[in-house]
């Protein structure tokens, strides 16, 4: 019997979308598979769609078992579903997204190819709705400085050993934002083996306004800034060699949320500008800031809230 690959997808309030989610999975060309769904407390019919779909779809090479965790949040829902996984290799899903019919069997076969490989990385494609945004942009190495920077290990574009996920503790549950991005640097942080899937990409990611991360609200920055100083604690809790570095990058970051919330919000919300200058005057005081930094946040704020892109490549050469 060939290995098990366990998929774990949270629901909260996807009742429409999930049926083309699980429909994707379904249709791997892979087996067997274990689909673990775990629904959030959802103020809409989800749980029922989720009794369903385990109904009609289940079978001999695909086990579908469901779970409900009334505590909110993604990351209470997901590491629930972690603790159900019995297999040695599993990965996260989002429930309005399709993952594309051969991206368990490339990552089976990469594991196979690769059996010192913890993690397996790959690429994914952006839709709107009526038509693709084309592919993600990614960034194939295992320094976890491009991470900071690009997010390049996400939910829908990685599979990973479960003890490895396990090892880092799972998804953070003190905040709801840049969960991903947390995740995949304490990844990095843990482990260099890591192989890449480059093309082409092993799912569809569908973007809509009711993702936390693309919130342009007050709670939303606030949980976009509590992502940042505990990222800087996992940083500093580590032993990574650079890991001085790593939390200067971080704290480049915080200038560039703080550009974005300018970008992003009007000029008479005098609440949500007063936090964006907070933030970035935080990021130019911080112990870490050095001189260089001091003088270029001015001008990455400047550029980043007129809607700039590519800072992060100066970032990386003027931050050590």
């Amino acid at each position: 019997m060939s290995e098990i690959m366990s998929i774990v997808i949270p629901v909260y309030n996807r009742a429409n979308e999930l049926p083309r989610t699980v429909r994707s999975i379904v249709a791997q060309d892979y087996r067997p598979l274990h689909l673990i769904l775990v629904d959030n407390n959802s103020s809409d019919h989800s749980l029922v769609v989720c009794r369903e779909l385990q109904q009609q779809y289940q079978d001999e090479g695909l086990r579908i078992d469901l779970l409900q965790q009334p505590k909110p949040g993604a990351s209470a829902a997901r590491n629930m579903g972690l603790e159900h996984v019995e297999s040695q290799y599993m990965m996260f899903f989002d429930s309005d997204d399709e993952l594309h019919a051969d991206a368990v069997s490339r990552y089976m076969q990469a594991f196979a190819a690769h059996p010192d490989a913890d993690i397996v990385g790959s690429t994914i494609e952006f839709h709107n709705g009526e038509r693709s945004l084309g592919i993600a942009k990614a960034v194939f190495t295992t320094e976890p400085e491009a991470h900071i920077i690009h997010g390049i290990l996400s939910t829908q574009r990685m599979a990973a050993r479960t003890e490895v996920i396990r090892a880092v503790g799972g998804w953070q549950e003190a905040y709801n934002g840049w969960l991903d991005w947390n995740l995949g640097l304490r990844l990095m942080l843990h482990t260099r083996k890591i192989y890449w899937l480059k093309t082409p990409p092993v799912a569809t990611v569908y973007l809509h306004p009711h993702s936390i991360t693309g919130r342009n609200d007050m709670k939303g920055y606030e949980q976009f800034y509590q992502a940042l100083q505990y990222t800087r604690r996992d940083i500093v809790a580590s032993q990574h060699p650079r890991k001085q570095r790593l939390e200067r990058l971080v704290i480049y970051r915080q200038a560039l949320l703080a550009a974005r919330i300018v970008r992003e919000s009007s000029k008479s919300d005098t609440e949500l500008r007063a936090l964006s200058r907070r933030i970035f005057d935080e990021a130019m005081h911080d112990e870490k800031t050095t001189l260089a930094m001091r003088l270029f946040f001015p001008l990455c704020l400047q550029y980043a809230s007129r809607g700039g892109r590519g800072s992060g490549t100066i970032a990386q050469w003027i931050i050590r």
